[in-house]
């Protein structure tokens, strides 16, 4: 009877131990599973803390890890559950720190859009960034730009900083993370990143970019405004209750008027504006170079009428000799880098975000005379 006991405790026990880790194995992976889940849910706030993050390897290793997932989530939509909270809870980026979120695809447009027209001419004037490409010394990279009468800005130095605020979509944000690693170890110039992804100036009831602007003017006081966004914009949109097909007349006014507001807002606040346009896109991705020619003469148009604005086209910046788009250019040394990223819209780091913030700065001292 004492060993039929024993061996029926040791069953007992063997079977105790085997559901115990059979639990634990359930529990561990429903953990996986809810943190994968988090993962996606908040990796742009995830990615935003990753680059406010002191410079290091740390730093670094997180940017890596989270800009894939953040960007993941956004192709998933994923990141509208936790916009929406959010919104409902009244929380929205800290002023003057970095955001990382990405845009939202352009929605179908409903029925009744009306046509894109052909682009105009949107630019006059030229300005040259010298680049040096692969089998020749140099060449210049023509850049149209649009300048009304500008205020001289002061030379960054010992006792007069600098300030520059970086406000826009993800494709801003791009900009934003270029020009903090350029600029970043000049102590008096003070690069802000506020871009906000999935935002433009369409869908201003999801995010209120002239409300928005005129709050980081206040808080940040820049001498300059770059501006970089329009990647959500090529939609329609309602106003109250009246359609507003993209590209027609009234969408051009009403999206001009929007584009007015900032320009005037921060050249009241006494700050300087730099306009960045949309670069070209890829033939196949999800935006229509037709349709950012139509942003892009908006923006031109809209600087011929501000003072202290200036319009930037960044067109033939990033495509080829012969105006292609091209995933790699050559950099410096004329050897090819990945200078966007697989899904022909935004521009990848290091390569592409710091030939666009190379051409701002050029622009910057062209313009403004202040060599950075």
């Amino acid at each position: 009877m004492r060993r039929a006991s024993t061996a029926h405790s040791r069953r007992r026990r063997a079977t105790t131990r085997g559901r115990r880790l059979v639990a634990a194995g359930q529990v561990l992976g429903v953990a996986l599973v809810c943190f994968a889940t988090w993962l996606l849910l908040d990796a742009h706030r995830l990615y935003a803390s990753a680059l406010a993050s002191p410079s290091g390897a740390r730093r670094d290793v997180a940017v890596a890890v989270l800009r894939p997932v953040a960007r993941l989530g956004d192709a998933l939509g994923l990141d509208q559950p936790v916009h929406g909270a959010d919104v409902l809870l009244a929380r929205r980026p800290a002023p003057g720190g970095p955001a990382a979120s990405l845009p939202a695809r352009p929605r179908p447009r409903p029925s009744g859009h009306a046509g894109a027209p052909a682009a105009p001419r949107t630019a006059s004037g030229r300005s040259a960034l010298a680049g040096v490409r692969a089998g020749q010394a140099t060449r210049a990279v023509g850049t149209r730009a649009v300048r009304t009468w500008t205020t001289p800005l002061v030379q960054p130095r010992p006792g007069h900083v600098l300030t520059i605020l970086v406000v826009g979509d993800s494709i801003g944000e791009d900009l934003g993370i270029g020009l903090a690693n350029l600029l970043g170890n000049q102590p008096d110039v003070r690069v802000v990143q506020d871009a906000v992804g999935s935002t433009g100036l369409a869908a201003v009831g999801y995010y209120d970019w002239p409300v928005e602007l005129e709050r980081e003017l206040r808080a940040i006081r820049p001498q300059l405004v770059v501006v970089m966004l329009g990647g959500n914009d090529a939609q329609s949109f309602d106003v109250g209750s009246t359609y507003v097909g993209f590209g027609s007349a009234l969408w051009h006014a009403i999206y001009g008027a929007r584009v007015a507001t900032m320009m005037h807002e921060a050249t009241g606040a006494g700050a300087q504006v730099l306009w960045v346009g949309m670069p070209i896109m890829s033939p196949q991705s999800v935006l229509s170079n037709t349709d950012m020619q139509i942003e892009n003469a908006v923006y031109a148009s809209e600087a011929r009428r501000h003072r202290g604005t200036v319009y930037l086209s960044t067109w033939r910046l990033l495509a080829t000799r012969t105006g292609q788009y091209s995933e790699y250019l050559p950099d410096a040394s004329g050897t090819l880098v990945q200078v966007r990223d697989p899904d022909g819209v935004h521009i990848d780091a290091p390569g592409g975000t710091d030939l666009l913030a190379s051409g701002v700065i050029d622009e910057i001292d062209r313009v403004w005379h202040v060599r950075l």
